[in-house]
């Protein structure tokens, strides 16, 4: 288990009950912490939330931005004004280890504990120091094993390699956030990786049965990485983090243009930096939120279900954008700076990727990408990996289900604009606590 040393799985029972509180969930994210309080239901309401910008001195040194908020975090917690004192933490993808790895099956020998015996050599560090989770891909084909090895190919027997998503955080880490938390007097109940929180955020698209055999490629383009996930229906089968985000595109036109960071950031948001593109009218229900959008509208699509794919799940009008492919197409670099090598290392990552789910898959394809994390809101950036890849492509804003009736406490954030750093955020909330 991931937090073994921290207590068993509990029930999430009481804290999913309709009407209840949930835990306050807290992000600690390169660009901003984000914390946020839902309110149990479907769709779940909005109970507050709040963010702080990480200071433009603290972009590239980690060390000090997590020191920065974690002693910002008990102010920030008090002036939001949350429910209760329960909270939960999602693990920064950056610093968690995350592999696939194709472990043997062993009968008396738990998948854990090969996974906990495996990583630290990995990694070169005494068992220890590391916290462990594991997923075990049910259906995959490791290489090296024939064609209907596993049932989900039509075979009848197991293979003798099984694959499995490794993760490990440092303990250090672990105790760092647990000890942020007791400094704001709040009561942890749970640690998730962040790749479970954003697959988590789009569970309610899944639905269906059929739905169970689509795969779907998240990408959540963020400051400082970019987190690639596939998911089976509501089944995470893949994930790894690139660490290639808003930040490294920030470096190149600060070395371009011979300036700071701080001034790279702005020069590339004022560019790039797509409208804002939700109704400034608070969304008191789902149903509401599912109205046609306003010509023009980037947001708005016409119909409140989008099944033009076979097989593809539900999807919200108001929680997703048309494909980006069918906007009009806004560019990569400008007569100042070019980020197509870049991205172009950014692209080759997550096409490696999917290539990787093709093989331990085959012929089983990821048909669309969804689109999310603050890095997502340059149209230029998502055209251009959407057609490098090949695949139809939307914008996700997460919080768009979430009902709110526009007088919850909120700071230093507008959720009436389009929000698509807020998905590890949503995701964490829903998610069982496990501490």
């Amino acid at each position: 288990m991931f937090l073994s040393p921290f207590g068993k799985v509990k029930s999430a029972a009481l804290s999913t009950i309709h009407g209840a509180a949930l835990p306050i969930a807290i992000d600690f994210g390169a660009s901003s912490l984000k914390v946020l309080q839902l309110q149990a239901g479907e769709p779940p309401q909005l109970i507050a939330a709040g963010s702080l910008p990480t200071p433009e001195n603290l972009y590239d040194d980690p060390a000090k931005r997590f020191a920065f908020q974690f002693q910002a975090l008990p102010k920030l917690i008090k002036a939001v004004g949350f429910r209760g004192k329960r909270a939960v933490v999602a693990l920064p993808a950056a610093q968690l280890f995350c592999k696939h790895l194709q472990l043997p099956r062993s009968e008396g020998v738990g998948v854990g504990e090969l996974v906990e015996n495996a990583v630290p050599a990995i990694l070169e560090c005494p068992q220890h120091a590391l916290v462990y989770r594991h997923v075990v891909v049910e259906g995959a084909q490791p290489a090296g094993q024939t064609s209907g090895s596993f049932g989900d190919q039509g075979g009848k027997a197991p293979g003798v390699k099984q694959e499995v998503i490794c993760l490990a955080a440092a303990r250090d880490m672990v105790g760092r956030m647990l000890q942020a938390c007791r400094d704001a007097k709040l009561e942890l109940v749970g640690m998730q990786p962040e790749f479970f929180c954003t697959l988590k955020a789009f569970e309610h698209l899944c639905r269906r049965q059929e739905d169970a055999g689509v795969a779907t490629l998240y990408l959540d383009i963020a400051f400082g990485s970019t987190k690639v996930l596939i998911g089976h229906g509501p089944r995470l089968v893949f994930a790894k983090t690139v660490q290639q985000g808003g930040l490294d595109l920030d470096k190149v036109v600060a070395h371009t243009l011979d300036c700071t960071l701080a001034q790279a950031h702005q020069r590339r948001l004022e560019i790039f930096a797509s409208p804002r593109v939700r109704s400034a009218a608070p969304q008191p229900a789902l149903a509401q939120a599912s109205r046609p959008g306003r010509p023009g509208d980037d947001a708005a699509v016409a119909v409140a279900d989008d099944r033009r794919a076979p097989g593809a799940a539900t999807i919200n009008a108001s929680q997703f954008g048309p494909d980006v492919g069918n906007l009009p197409v806004e560019p990569v670099g400008s007569a100042d700076f070019d980020l197509s090598d870049s991205l172009e290392i950014l692209e080759d990552e997550i096409a490696m990727c999917l290539r990787y789910h093709e093989s331990i898959f085959p012929g089983k394809k990821v048909t669309r990408a969804l689109m999310l994390g603050g890095e997502s809101l340059s149209r230029g950036l998502c055209q251009h990996i959407a057609r490098r890849l090949r695949l139809p492509a939307q914008v996700a804003d997460p919080l768009a289900r979430v009902a709110r009736t526009g007088k919850e406490p909120v700071v230093n954030t507008d959720f009436s604009l389009q929000q698509p750093g807020w998905g590890v955020a949503l995701g964490l909330s829903l998610l069982p606590t496990d501490l």
